[in-house]
């Protein structure tokens, strides 16, 4: 799939048309005088085809034209697109009118309405040029995005503007702009072939792929990393059992299973003849250690008792003291009438009268309190010899146990002593209760495994398809391709340059893809195009270089647009406005045989690929011969231009 010009259309702002026809598969020639609007054309289809930007020039053409459009040409019959020119302080509009069908009449003016936009027209285009689905991959430590290949990337093959044709430093379209350089050696291995349709699907079959294997590693890793590291744990356990006597010496396994199914045998098996030996005689032992754990609870619990005991007995005897120095001082002062008297209103001391607030206990008073302590002392001393038995007996009972301590641990000592081989036997015994404990925690965390000899292979088969398709898509590959492409290119582009009588003709040429520039192989080194003098190579070099690509394009059904537009190639060498004349003595100058060989060389492409391929053409150049007046399709002088006169006198 892909699409030539049929018409370019302009709509004015008096609701009328300017029709301008082209011939798909022919050579077209549009001839004319300067400020006619040749040059404006390249412009107005790549605003017709969802440029960002409206670079249409401004004067009469924005001034009058309110619509532009062009009907395409697509195998499946006809598309006609139209987009509004943006008003003034605008770079684009979004208005596109856009319709396809078998065969699709140029719609009139008061049709045009928006139908679609500049976003969705790019995908339609990119499609109907038989885009398919594709990505550019960045080299990996590269931070620029994938890239997709557009209808906006195969552009840069199908214009070639008034400046650029003549440029030493630019060979396609646009390359002048930020990114463009990039965005083109980026797509043109796609646009080569060198990347070809199923690019994309190979690129998405071995992310999944890769998805897939890393999935089953990972499972793979989780069995290895169960069966630690191989059979190395397993191993290991089956030789702690051997030396501890829970398995015979000598006893091994190779595969993970058997040392498995060994490890469960070794954990189900009855304890050796020594285990119940030790049972047998550590009886006694045990016995003790009871004995002494007992003896131990009670010696805490009897130095409780006689510490609370001590406490009491303490507290006691310091009441009684305490008291006897209370009634010694209340006896010392004598004051009273042993047989009792009456209560005093004077001080016995002094004999001053007192007043009633400071009268004195009575006698009777004071004699109960003294009667009352002398009975509590009493009590306190007949009690005191009977807290005292209690101490001596707490003592004694400690005493007692401590000494049965004595001879518990004496006895135990003189167990271990003579039986050495017990205690040898109990850290044996420990050991081999560690080892089958952990035993038992290895079995118990197994989960249900599987034969991992599937796994294994899946593994092997997905990585050999990984290999085979990172060497189908690995840059090498695509370079290889892309280098054996270029030398078909090269083949054509010298013999062309001979047929235009170009410098440095004599060398190979070749298209260089990382500058983007023609170079020519010299005895000395390469030339690059910007080294080589006179704008008539440069000219030359354009034109070889872009018609054999589009040779490739067309012979390889690459998705590129079948038409190349060429503006005014003829510059470099008359650049006045005016036609051509014969030299003095009726032969054609040597710039008009020049001129004349790179129409016939364009000529000579198309009724080679005919009808696949367009050319179109805009120039001064007005050559006198038939096969290149049979080629012009209009002739823009006095006063015929793209845009009619009258169209400026509203």
């Amino acid at each position: 799939m892909s699409f030539q010009v049929i018409d370019i259309v302009l709509y004015g702002f008096n609701h009328k048309q300017r029709v301008l026809s082209l011939k798909p598969g022919r050579l077209n020639i549009i001839t004319g005088a300067s400020k006619t609007g040749k040059t404006a054309l390249i412009e107005i289809m790549d605003y017709c085809f969802g440029a960002s930007e409206c670079g249409v020039p401004e004067g009469i053409i924005r001034q009058t034209v309110e619509w532009v459009g062009v009907r395409l040409q697509i195998p499946e019959g006809h598309v006609f697109i139209a987009r509004r020119l943006p008003p003034n302080g605008q770079d684009a509009s979004s208005d596109v009118f856009y319709a396809v069908g078998q065969d699709i009449d140029i719609p009139v003016y008061s049709s045009l309405t928006q139908t679609t936009n500049p976003k969705a027209l790019e995908k339609l285009l990119t499609t109907h040029a038989g885009i398919s689905l594709n990505i550019h991959e960045p080299p990996p430590g590269q931070t620029r995005s994938p890239l997709t290949a557009n209808i906006r990337h195969a552009l840069f093959y199908c214009f070639q503007q008034q400046s650029e044709v003549i440029s030493n430093r630019h060979l396609f379209h646009k390359q002048s702009e930020q990114w463009i350089p990039q965005a083109i050696k980026d797509t043109m291995p796609y646009f080569l072939g060198a990347v070809d349709d199923e690019h994309v699907a190979k690129m998405a079959e071995l992310r999944r792929l890769r998805h897939e294997v890393r999935g089953l590693e990972r499972k793979l890793a989780e069995h290895e990393a169960v069966r630690g590291s191989g059979i190395s744990r397993a191993q290991s356990l089956i030789l702690e059992a051997v030396d501890l006597g829970l398995r015979p010496a000598g006893t091994t396994t190779i595969e993970w299973e058997e040392s498995v199914a060994l490890l469960k045998d070794i954990s189900s098996s009855p304890l050796p003849e020594e285990e119940r030996e030790i049972s047998e005689e550590g009886d006694e032992f045990e016995r003790l250690q009871d004995n002494r754990q007992q003896l131990t609870h009670g010696l805490h619990r009897i130095k409780d008792q006689l510490e609370a005991a001590q406490a009491l007995s303490s507290e006691r005897q310091g009441y009684s003291r305490e008291g006897e120095a209370q009634l010694a001082r209340l006896r010392s002062i004598q004051l009273f009438d042993e047989n009792g008297g009456t209560e005093h209103s004077s001080c016995p001391l002094c004999q001053s009268q007192l007043s009633d607030n400071q009268v004195p206990p009575s006698i009777s008073d004071l004699r109960d309190s003294t009667s009352e302590l002398e009975t509590q002392i009493r009590s306190v001393e007949e009690r005191s010899p009977q807290m005292e038995q209690v101490v001596l007996t707490l003592k004694s009972r400690l005493a007692e146990v401590q000494g049965k301590l004595k001879e518990n641990r004496e006895s135990l000592e003189a167990l271990q002593a003579s039986n050495q081989r017990l205690q040898q036997l109990r850290d044996r015994s420990a050991r081999r209760a560690h080892v089958l404990g952990r035993i038992g925690l290895y079995l118990e965390s197994l989960p249900h495994l599987e034969d991992t000899s599937d796994l294994k292979s899946a593994i092997a088969t997905r990585k050999e398809q990984i290999e085979q398709l990172e060497e189908e898509l690995s840059d090498e590959v695509v370079q290889d391709r892309i280098q054996s492409f270029l030398s078909n290119l090269s083949r054509d582009m010298s013999e062309w340059a001979r047929e235009l009588r170009l410098e440095h003709s004599e060398h190979p040429l070749r298209l260089d893809l990382k500058r983007l520039t023609v170079v020519a192989d010299g005895d000395d080194g390469p030339i690059p195009m910007e080294r080589m003098g006179s704008g008539e190579n440069w000219v030359g070099y354009h034109l070889i270089a872009h018609f054999a690509l589009h040779k490739w394009f067309v012979g390889h059904r690459r998705p590129v647009p079948r038409f190349l537009f060429i503006d005014q190639p003829s510059q470099v060498y008359f650049p006045e406005d005016r036609d051509w004349s014969q030299g003095s003595d009726d032969t054609p100058g040597e710039d008009r045989q020049a001129v004349s060989r790179m129409y016939q060389l364009a000529l000579k492409l198309i009724n080679e690929l005919d009808p696949s391929l367009q050319i179109i053409m805009t120039d001064h150049a007005n050559i006198n011969e038939e096969w290149f007046q049979d080629c012009i399709i209009e002739r823009w002088r006095e006063g015929h231009k793209l845009v009619p006169p009258d169209w400026g006198d509203g």
